[in-house]
């Protein structure tokens, strides 16, 4: 990919600096668009290019005539604008601050809301959700997502398993309505559909930008520099730079992606690069908008310094004039570039083969030193390693030859990235190789091995390639028979399917030595024990005759995982369960009661800064009078003006402090909810979340444990 020549249809300075990620365009009399940004902790500046009056609390910027400035009272962490109030086509800005929301009418200079945010405001979005026929404001907390309308009123809440980065309505499955994706700072893009989550896509790292691209596809950007493209759930290709992206918009037949350093790079629908610009500084934003009432949409690019850049949305025309057909495009030369590159592969290639040739020619043909038997193979396997508390990738030959060098690719598993290279010294090469490898997460991986593989005097190595599919719970081996240990946590439920098929689901879902069978096809019930290799801990699963079926382990998320991939397997809609989990129940209580502590003590902080901003908003003026009369009852008031000051100070960092905590906290017990949500199934699981918002607001610890056990029953 070259540097691109195209050039931008607008120009123009803000002359405010921009905070990244904190950008929109709205049209807040319906008609003109005005570029919405955060200046600073709590600046918001608004750009009215096309002669709009800003009035109200919006003061005109003496830095720049066509900007407003919006100055708050609280630092501004999220912008969103959309036309959410009924019959009214103008949109309305949306202000995320660390626990509030606020729906500001620009036009008007009204409030249209006012809503706190417990759980804090890190995204927010305007769209349609579901069987939602007005639009609603969505957003997304540090372990929660929760729909607003227009009036402020909550249309649904949900807890989410991580910190959310990212959010796009989408109609995921097809039927007419949207769902709501949610990239997770867990690395889990997340399917949201009434109320429940139906599917979750995992990733490398945390998704920071979501995109919608087609009805079936959308694009995605991580925090490790990469992006790529799903289309109905599959991923067609990813690319990884070593820039974060920060925003991903699909500019007429390319992805458009801009980076942290401020380049801008266009790509096909392959993750081909076709072009690519560079601002001047830093990137703060790129969005889609017909910022110069066209009536086509341009790509506009903000940097973090104020300068704004247009883009034509369409790809560049190539017309078929003489001097087009003279000098070739840039897609021309790209293809041409790469053609040169496999051009240039190929010879390396030949050249190689005729050195292996003519080492077969000139030495002894029964023991060549370079070239290699035509029967060798790369046998690869994976077994599990209960000393070592791993799984180990065995790589090895099938004759005399040697495994110099194993390059292994899989997405998740590796500290260091998602490579890891093993080449051991020329003194302990062998025909087998060992590789431990240690999936964090429960997932299926697939694990790409290159290997090199010829003499250990070689000069040139054959390339051997194979791929091997870890199962989703491939870090669970069969416990040993002797091993007894008595489990108390445990889930129960009850299913209508035949034995064998659970048998089934345990050999596609675990790596077992040899495969589970019955033993015989009369049998009802059915145990198997299994150790987890990242903390030994035991898991047994016990199916009686009847249909019950029960879990035990002391992981909670496990059990969840274990539910929802049996649910899947057998196709259940519904499934309602019964659990015992003492230690969650009693994190549960712990977290509530620090989550009530917290509340009270924010209660009473907000109170004393009150009654202290009162007392110096009294004072000062009482000063400024003694001034004329007594200095030395002036500056006694002044002291007292100070002292207070202070005080107010210490207030505001145990505030900090207690906000800091309160998130943690909410964070926690969330995680909980959600892991007691994924016991169940369908509307079971739709339920649970239900009745944890309810318990919640009441502060009723013992419902929300017994909704952990029993479900909504």
């Amino acid at each position: 990919m070259q540097a691109s020549t195209v050039q931008p249809v607008f120009k123009l300075e803000l002359n405010h600096k921009v905070t990244p990620g904190i950008v929109t365009i709205a049209k807040y009399d319906g008609t003109h668009s005005c570029l919405t940004a955060s200046a600073g902790y709590d600046k918001i500046i608004i750009h009215h290019p096309h002669g709009a009056i800003i009035s109200g609390r919006a003061q005109r910027s003496q830095a720049h005539g066509e900007v407003s400035e919006l100055n708050l009272s609280q630092a501004v962490i999220a912008l969103a604008a959309g036309a959410i109030k009924p019959d009214c086509p103008r949109d309305m800005l949306l202000i995320g601050s660390p626990t509030q929301i606020l729906a500001y009418d620009v036009h008007d200079n009204s409030d249209l809301f006012f809503k706190e945010a417990p759980d804090g405001v890190n995204v927010i979005t305007v769209g349609h959700f579901g069987k939602h026929n007005e639009r609603l404001v969505i957003v997304g907390g540090n372990s929660s997502v929760m729909a607003l309308n227009w009036q402020g009123v909550e249309q649904f809440w949900n807890v989410v398993g991580g910190k959310v980065c990212s959010m796009v309505t989408f109609d995921f499955d097809k039927d007419g309505e949207n769902e709501l994706l949610i990239g997770c700072e867990d690395s889990y893009i997340r399917v949201l559909k009434n109320n429940q989550f139906i599917i979750e896509l995992a990733e490398t790292g945390p998704v920071i930008c979501l995109s919608l691209i087609s009805d079936v596809r959308f694009a995605y950007g991580l925090a490790n520099g990469t992006i790529g493209i799903y289309e109905e759930g599959i991923r067609l290709w990813r690319v990884k730079s070593k820039q974060n992206s920060i925003s991903l918009e699909w500019s007429g037949e390319n992805l458009a992606c801009c980076w942290a350093n401020g380049r801008i790079d266009w790509r096909d629908e392959t993750g081909r690069g076709l072009r690519r610009v560079q601002m001047r500084s830093h990137a703060a934003a790129m969005l889609l908008a017909d910022y110069r009432s066209v009536g086509a949409s341009d790509l506009i690019c903000v940097s973090d310094k104020g300068e704004v850049l247009g883009y034509p949305n369409t790809p560049e025309n190539v017309s078929l004039t003489a001097t087009s057909k003279r000098f070739p495009s840039e897609e021309d030369r790209v293809a041409i570039t790469e053609l040169l590159n496999k051009k240039q592969a190929l010879l390396v290639e030949l050249q190689h083969y005729e050195a292996n040739s003519s080492s077969l020619t000139n030495q002894d043909m029964e023991r060549p030193s370079t070239a290699m038997p035509t029967n060798t193979r790369l046998q690869v396997a994976i077994a599990a390693d209960s000393e070592e508390k791993c799984l180990q990738l065995v790589v090895s030959t099938n004759n005399e030859t040697i495994v110099r060098t194993a390059l292994v690719l899989a997405e998740g598993i590796f500290d260091s990235g998602e490579t890891l290279a093993r080449h051991p010294q020329q003194t302990q090469l062998k025909s087998i190789m060992y590789i431990p490898l240690k999936p964090p997460r429960d997932v299926p991986v697939d694990v790409h091995i290159k290997a090199l593989v010829g003499y250990a005097d070689s000069e040139q190595f054959h390339i051997f390639e194979i791929t091997k599919q870890l199962p989703r719970f491939s870090m669970y081996t069969i416990a040993p028979s002797r091993m007894k240990t008595q489990i108390e946590s445990h889930v129960t439920f009850r299913i209508t399917e035949r034995v064998q098929r659970i048998c089934i689901w345990i050999n596609q879902n675990f790596l077992l030595d040899q495969e589970v069978e019955l033993e015989n096809e009369d049998t009802k019930d059915f145990n198997i024990s299994f150790i987890c290799l990242r903390d030994m801990s035991r898991l047994e699963m016990e199916y009686s005759g009847d249909g019950q079926v029960k879990f035990k382990t002391p992981d909670i998320r496990l059990a969840g995982d274990l539910i929802q991939s049996l649910a899947v397997y057998l196709n259940l809609t519904d499934l309602q369960s019964s659990a015992r989990f003492p230690e969650a129940e009693e994190k549960l209580r712990a977290e509530m009661e620090i989550v009530s502590e917290i509340g009270d003590t924010r209660y009473r902080l907000a109170a004393e800064t009150a009654e202290k901003a009162q007392l110096i908003t009294a004072l000062l003026p009482a000063a400024q009078d003694a001034a004329s009369y007594d200095l030395k009852e002036m500056l006694n008031r002044y002291k007292e003006v100070i002292l207070l000051n202070e005080e107010l100070l210490v207030s505001c960092h145990i505030r900090r402090a207690t906000q800091e905590q309160a998130v943690m906290s909410l964070k926690s017990l969330h995680t909980i909810l959600q892991q007691a949500a994924r016991l169940r199934v369908g509307k079971y699981s739709k339920a649970v979340v239900t009745a944890c918002r309810k318990a919640v607001s009441d502060n009723n610890v013992e419902a929300l444990v017994k909704i952990l056990q029993d479900g909504d029953t």
